[in-house]
């Protein structure tokens, strides 16, 4: 009897124990998640607030921007952006105040931040109004005060500072709330062996929050990785970008002015190989950034006017020569029912069917390349069309288990072909990407030993009502850099061979150059030669050239001297900030044609000089001057038979053919100018450069003109005895 009672007591101790144990298990897996939630608010809420004040930040920056364009050309809507941030800003300040009222060390931060921000729009009223009622120089007079300037740094430090204070006080919680996880986890355990019911429970609500708490960290960490390992890859492209661009430019700068130093036509062709090499290693980190670009997503579609018939005989122009010499057929068709005008991105999908072309030519060495274009209604959006676009070759083929593979990135379709057959495997990567972009889906289906097809479907293309405007082609060839006003620059770069390339791209001009090797050097120049434009490269030691130009800004009467930065950047962010705060922008490697249009941009042009005859090598003689007679009645006769026809039909083999027809004629009367013209005529022939080879026919009757007048000068000048 008395080991049933104690039986029975024991047996009570126990469920009470269990039924106490199970209790407070549950309610600190209750207290515990209701921390973990409290957490999350306070997270969203730090988000929340972080967000606002980013939104206050970017008003701020923005009316700055107003202000300034406003300064500078007194143009009424710049100040769009200012009047904006004016009626926001106390919007965006009391979200601010009421996403901070359950945290009081905030509130004297939001004060002052309050503070600041009036006083920077009165700042920048100030300005508006001097340059309204006083004039650009009182404006600028102002703004050097840089009162400013020094209420914008305080408001970055403050938002800073309020912005790490708020993720000490995130990662300080995180802590507390895994301590707290693991505490309860603990506790259910030991219940979980006692109570079987509530404990297994209990332990599963611990776990569950645990495994919740550990997806979250791992969620958050992997995110912290990713952009960590986004932020040095953009900064390893960037670096690689600016290290191959830098060299490439003074490469590509260089082959550029000896193309009319070189006379032999054996030089001509080491010349031509060198400038191909270059091209397809900046084509190479053009394409690694590309797709690096996409990936990121800051690639932006511009859509205009578009015809698909322009962009096939572009395809067809780039392109026939290449097929024709491996004896193939290229075709580019275009279905009557494809409307004129499209809204489309032109350049991507230029892009898109220059890499499916490109790869058929590659691929194919007998039969034919087709490209066709189609369209039919699109029946989900009205009034919108599907475009169909097939490019189908006779080339290798791709083996099936391939087909997949060929459009990620730096995968080959066949690792065994030879080495020239093979790229970088970017091409295909890029297509579908930027098909995708654009809306569309790319497949491919392809037989090996018999060819290969890529279907492209883009959906829900709509129809433009503005005018189609072809692609503007630039003047190429030789540039003239006295058509513009004589000007004082100043060229300044780290780099000696950039230095020295301006400087021979100038050589023979009409304007002074100054060079400087960094930024102070550059400060000082400004400040001793008051030139008309600065040429200012960007990364630089000891002052590089943003601070540089802060510099000269700050020298007085040079507060809008223009000043156009130079640098070998391709980063998209890279360039919309130098854009803004510089007068312009080059990229490295710049063509003789890009500086002139940048140059043009500041410096007007003037009327062109009376033509001066360029001396003659000192091997030419009175002797020369039958010859050169008789020259000049065969070239006349070209120039009313063959050039016609070949300026007019574009096609590459019968230019070629012309081009070696007068280099034959300039070196058999010995005639250096008509042998260097035909060199350049080859070296655009070379390199299937349609503009520049249009460019270079029209100059034929100008060099027949030259060498006739120069013939006239001959046969006038003295003899000489021996």
């Amino acid at each position: 009897m008395g080991l049933r009672v104690l039986r029975s007591q024991l047996h009570s101790v126990l469920v009470t124990l269990w039924l106490t144990l199970s209790i407070a298990s549950v309610v600190m897996a209750a207290l515990t998640w209701n921390r973990l939630a409290h957490s999350v608010d306070d997270a969203v809420q730090m988000s929340g607030l972080n967000d606002a004040l980013d939104r206050v930040f970017s008003l701020v920056l923005d009316a700055e921007t107003g202000q300034r364009g406003f300064t500078i050309t007194g143009l009424q809507d710049y100040l769009e952006p200012y009047e904006e941030a004016r009626r926001r800003l106390p919007g965006e300040l009391n979200v601010l105040a009421e996403l901070g009222r359950a945290d009081n060390s905030i509130q004297p931060d939001l004060a002052e931040l309050r503070v600041l921000l009036d006083r920077r729009l009165t700042q920048l009223g100030e300005v508006v109004k001097t340059r309204r009622e006083q004039g650009l120089s009182a404006a600028a007079a102002v703004i050097s005060s840089r009162r400013g300037k020094r209420t914008m740094d305080e408001i970055r430090a403050l938002v800073g500072r309020m912005r790490r204070e708020r993720l000490d006080i995130f990662t300080s919680n995180g802590e507390q709330t895994r301590r707290q996880l693991n505490r309860a986890n603990v506790t259910s355990l030991v219940a979980g062996l006692i109570g079987v019911g509530a404990g297994f429970f209990s332990l599963y609500l611990a776990r569950v929050g645990l495994e919740h708490e550990r997806r979250e960290r791992e969620l958050a960490e992997g995110k912290l990785r990713a952009e960590h390992h986004s932020e040095q890859k953009s900064a390893f492209l960037a670096n690689v970008s600016h290290e191959i661009r830098t060299p490439m430019n003074a490469i590509l700068g260089f082959t550029e002015l000896l193309v009319s130093e070189l006379k032999s036509s054996r030089q001509q062709r080491y010349l031509l190989s060198i400038r191909t090499a270059a091209e397809s290693l900046l084509q190479l980190i053009n394409d690694v950034l590309d797709m690096s670009k996409i990936e990121a997503g800051v690639v932006e579609l511009n859509p205009e006017p578009t015809d698909p018939r322009e962009i096939c005989e572009f395809i067809q122009t780039v392109f026939v020569e290449q097929a024709t010499r491996k004896g193939l057929t290229l075709t580019c068709r275009i279905g009557d029912e494809v409307p004129r005008v499209l809204l489309l991105d032109r350049t991507r999908l230029r892009q898109i069917l220059v890499n499916l072309v490109g790869n058929a030519v590659k691929f194919t060495e007998r039969g034919s390349i087709r490209l066709e274009v189609h369209s039919e209604p699109d029946r989900e959006v009205p009034g919108s069309i599907l475009l169909l676009i097939e490019v189908e070759d006779t080339g290798v083929g791709i083996a099936r288990d391939r087909l997949d593979a060929i459009f990620k990135p730096f995968v080959q379709a066949d690792s065994r072909r030879p080495q020239e057959k093979q790229g970088t495997g970017l091409g295909l990567a890029i297509v579908k990407r930027l098909t995708e972009m654009l809306g569309g889906s790319v497949v491919v289906a392809s037989v090996p030993g018999q060819g290969t097809t890529f279907h492209l479907r883009i959906p829900r293309v709509e129809l433009s009502n503005q005018e189609f405007a072809p692609m503007e082609v630039k003047e190429v060839g030789v540039v003239d850099f006295n058509r513009l006003r004589p000007a004082t620059l100043v060229v300044v770069d780290d780099q000696e061979m950039n230095r020295q390339l301006i400087a021979d791209i100038l050589a023979g001009s009409h304007h002074q150059l100054f060079l400087g090797a960094d930024g102070n050097a550059a400060v000082e120049l400004v400040r001793q030669h008051r030139p008309d434009l600065v040429l200012l490269d960007i990364r630089m030691p000891r002052l590089d050239g943003r601070q540089a130009l802060a510099q000269i800004r700050a020298v007085p009467g040079c507060e809008l001297l223009p000043v156009i930065a130079v640098t070998a950047s391709s980063q998209v962010e890279d360039e919309r900030e130098l854009r803004l705060q510089f007068s312009g922008y080059l990229r490295k490697p710049f063509t003789q044609r890009k500086l002139y249009d940048e140059l043009a941009a500041f410096l007007p042009e003037v009327a062109p000089a009376a033509p001066v005859s360029e001396p003659l090598p000192p091997s030419t003689t009175v002797g020369h001057t039958q010859d050169w007679a008789e020259l000049s009645v065969e070239l006349h006769g070209l120039e009313s038979s063959e050039w016609p026809v070949v300026r007019d039909g574009g096609a590459f083999n019968e230019a070629r053919s012309f081009a070696e027809r007068i280099r034959d004629l300039g070196s058999q009367a010995q005639c250096p100018l008509l042998v260097s013209y035909s060199d350049t005529l080859l070296l655009a022939i070379e390199g299937y450069d349609a503009a520049a080879l249009e460019a270079e026919l029209q100059r034929f009757p100008q060099v027949v003109s030259t060498i006739e007048s120069r013939t006239v000068g001959l046969a006038a000048q003295p003899i000489t005895p021996a």
